[in-house]
């Protein structure tokens, strides 16, 4: 059986190993550096401080209780009923740095990510769903749509719009929950890597809240 629960700090090794589990092929392959025991160290600690102190996110994971509580998903969902200002949506704008120096396809994914977070969310209120990772051992189990479903149930009580941004492989399910595209961007994978060849997509989506009845 499925459940979705919160994260606690000790679940975020689990988390990251699953985010590298899932982000392994195509444009997300290129995103971050090599793995080592310091970059996996460094992911874990990033996502314990965005936890501990951006206080409109919220971190879920599905467990399967038939496999001893195993984690096979996590999701990352920020939840913004008010206006925020331009200092306060910061921590949702990613901006190439000193990291990403040496690797143009993060910097080219982290200037779609600012451009579109920025055109279609920017300080208004909404609901967005920040990363969702799953098991690449348990995908099509329905775990990636019960961490959708649990984020769409709080915007549709606060009347919140949803974004997030979908792989060519996630488009599906967001498209089956009420997701449309507002935007695509290509990117062509030999560009950055020799070894890699074609053109990847990702889409920017949004679905208005739905109205509930009373």
């Amino acid at each position: 059986m499925l459940e979705v629960r919160p994260c606690t700090n000790d679940d975020f090794a689990d988390f990251v190993r699953i985010q590298i589990a899932a982000f392994n092929t195509g444009i997300t392959s290129l995103l971050k550096p090599p793995e080592t025991v310091e970059s996996v160290e460094k992911g874990i600690q990033k996502h314990i401080k965005s936890a501990e102190s951006e206080a409109d996110v919220t971190y879920l994971k599905v467990v399967d209780t038939g496999l001893g509580d195993k984690m096979i998903a996590g999701a990352k969902w920020r939840i913004n009923e008010k206006e925020r200002t331009e200092e306060q949506i910061q921590s949702m704008l990613p901006v190439p740095g000193e990291e990403e120096k040496d690797r143009p396809a993060a910097q080219d994914f982290m200037n779609y990510l600012y451009r579109v977070r920025k055109q279609y969310m920017g300080t208004k209120p909404f609901a967005f769903l920040h990363m969702l990772v799953v098991d690449p051992a348990h995908q099509r189990r329905g775990a990636g749509a019960l961490l959708v479903k649990w984020g769409l149930d709080l915007a549709d009580k606060a009347q919140l719009p949803s974004f997030l941004e979908a792989s060519d492989a996630g488009k599906k399910l967001y498209t089956s929950l009420g997701y449309e595209p507002v935007a695509v961007e290509t990117f062509d994978l030999s560009k950055y890597d020799s070894n890699l060849s074609g053109l990847e997509s990702n889409t920017a989506m949004m679905r208005n809240a739905v109205q509930l009845q009373r």
